[in-house]
């Protein structure tokens, strides 16, 4: 049976925990300002505390909501502000009688409408959640619907409430405008370590999430990989430990199985571990959503983790499939969960886990470096479409499929050819690569399960993983691992022609099909500028019958008819 490496003495391990409860920011640097900034980042590790003395004030303000009488919840933010709520929100669902949670964590703007013309201004509240206050898309989003509520409501502040740091843009605007809550969040915790503040409770308190029993597991799970606690039986220390080491041997494919009712689940964890470890090349990269295969197929690149919920009906086929995992000597870390609830302890327990591999991995996980490039390019293609009223994108028309495409600068050689840009792609792509499907288009399931088959058809063809992120949401995931990790991977984008004309957002000028297709070509540019193989296509308006008529050009140029 494979052994789990070690490279760090028990006397060094236990320096190590002990460095790491004292917050000890040179664990992960040696640069002076570096470890200043990480020490600002380190405020989750004693979250648990605080929250329990804001629990009383969370609970009276869900209850207040519901007695008022508001049926649906439409928080408007992004990654760590809007992961931990969706994924609650997707395993309990809402407890009978209280209000229903919608996570609008996008641009597209049929989403946008959709949420605009469904639903009862007089019983929506709108969680407005951003760290920074300044992120542009919860900002669009609040641009857009306070208007249309402004309009009908003679009182639209008390229908709005914010979650963000002291002193942030959005707590003044709350404060200006009136809103119902201005939840004040500790400064010292950056967004993907938010699960257990306020940002990940006061969206479960108003769908009827018990927070106390929430808090209580994630308290014994701290409790347990606190410093005191013996190595061996450290839970933190040990799946860090499992990760990070295996991360130092290019082991660096993290595949995430789950029993089915915590499916969800693997959405957090991408965003934990990727933002935080992939930079310098380096890095973890979280495989989820992927249909299981012979174990022969998957390449030595891989290490998996299954989360098992205690006293679920038994899936007999994933059980199978870990046990033939285990007999091909593939890495598994099993990790038992007693219920729902116990998702409280999984949040710390990953969270501290993630900090352990960075460790290991020699990177600082408490920043993203490689994320402003994208953001600033799409600042720039807006800027340009609003003084010259055109995008600054040009696609090639492909003579056969007549599918509308680009390539990146790696793939220059084949522009005009999307079949030759697709098999130059899998020329240069190692099967301890991976191939990222990207689509900026709505959330839907017949568009993922296109995409399934895509992903299944690489896998079992080329042998090397596949990732799937919906822009722009992925911007604040697995962005940072697609810029700043290993380099062994290619990109596939999707966008869509516009349906129709679509409104323009107040104060920006432009419509959110603008916004979310600039964000998509500003992602692209940055790719394509780091030297990374991407193609970007540019589907119909009706893009489901697009991508079935692109997956069948991906079929033929790898091989298959």
């Amino acid at each position: 049976m494979f052994q789990r490496p070690s490279y760090l003495s028990s006397i060094e391990k236990e320096a190590l925990i002990s460095r790491f409860w004292e917050k000890d920011p040179s664990i992960w640097a040696r640069d002076k300002e570096i470890q200043e900034q990480i020490t600002n980042r380190l405020g989750w590790l004693n979250v648990i505390p605080k929250m329990r003395e804001a629990q009383a004030e969370i609970e009276d303000f869900a209850q207040a909501a519901r007695h008022r009488g508001i049926k649906r919840i439409v928080l408007l933010g992004m990654g760590g502000s809007s992961l931990c709520p969706l994924i609650l929100s997707q395993i309990f669902g809402s407890k009978e009688g209280f209000p229903l949670l919608k996570v609008l964590d996008t641009t597209d703007p049929d989403e946008v409408e959709l949420v605009a013309t469904s639903g009862d201004w007089k019983t929506t509240l709108f969680l407005v959640a951003s760290k920074s206050g300044t992120t542009l898309e919860p900002n669009a989003l609040f641009n857009y619907f306070w208007p249309l509520l402004e309009n009908e409501l003679s009182d639209p502040g008390s229908h709005f409430v914010a979650i963000t740091d002291p002193g942030t843009p959005l707590a003044d605007l709350g404060n200006d405008r009136g809103f119902l809550k201005v939840f004040l969040n500790p400064s010292d915790i950056g967004g993907r370590y938010s699960a257990l503040s306020y940002f990940g409770l006061v969206p479960a308190a108003l769908i009827g999430v018990d927070i106390d029993r929430l808090l209580q597991r994630a308290e014994d799970m701290a409790s347990r990989c606190g410093p005191d606690m013996p190595l061996d039986t450290n839970p933190g220390y040990r799946l860090g430990e499992f990760l990070g080491e295996f991360g130092v041997q290019s082991r660096d494919k993290l595949t995430i199985l789950t029993d089915s009712t915590i499916k969800p689940f693997g959405l957090w964890l991408e965003q934990l571990v990727s933002e935080s470890t992939g930079k310098e090349t380096r890095g973890l990269v979280p495989i989820i959503g992927e249909s299981t295969g012979i174990p022969g197929f998957y390449g030595g690149e891989r290490i998996f983790v299954y989360l098992r919920i205690k006293g679920s009906p038994a899936e007999d086929s994933l059980q199978d499939f870990v046990l033939e995992l285990r007999r091909s000597d593939f890495p598994v870390y099993e990790l038992w969960i007693e219920d729902l609830y116990d998702l409280g302890a999984q949040f710390f327990l990953w969270e501290m886990a993630t900090a352990m591999a960075s460790y290991f991995l020699s990177v600082n996980p408490f920043d993203e470096p490689d994320v402003r490039l994208s953001k600033e390019k799409t600042r720039v293609i807006l800027d340009v479409y609003r003084a010259e009223g055109k995008m600054p994108v040009k696609f090639w028309v492909d003579p056969n499929s007549q599918m509308h495409f680009r390539a990146s600068e790696m793939l220059a050689a084949s522009m005009k050819s999307l079949p030759r840009a697709i098999r130059d792609i899998f020329h240069v792509l190692p099967t301890w690569g991976y191939l990222a499907f990207l689509p900026y288009l709505p959330y839907d399931p017949e568009m993922e399960d296109i995409i399934g088959k895509m992903r299944y058809l690489v896998r079992e063809t080329k042998g090397c993983a596949t990732t799937m992120g919906y822009g722009p949401r992925y911007l604040h995931s697995t962005g940072q691992i697609y810029k700043g990790g290993p380099s062994s991977a290619a990109f596939l984008m999707f966008t869509r022609r516009r349906a129709k004309d679509y409104p323009e957002v107040p104060d920006l000028g432009v419509s959110f099909w603008h916004i979310q297709f600039a964000q998509a070509v500003g992602d692209f540019e940055a790719l394509s500028d780091g030297r990374l193989r991407a193609i970007h296509v540019h589907l119909p308006s009706d893009y489901l019958v697009g991508l079935r008529d692109f997956s069948k050009v991906l079929s033929r140029s790898i091989g298959l008819r």
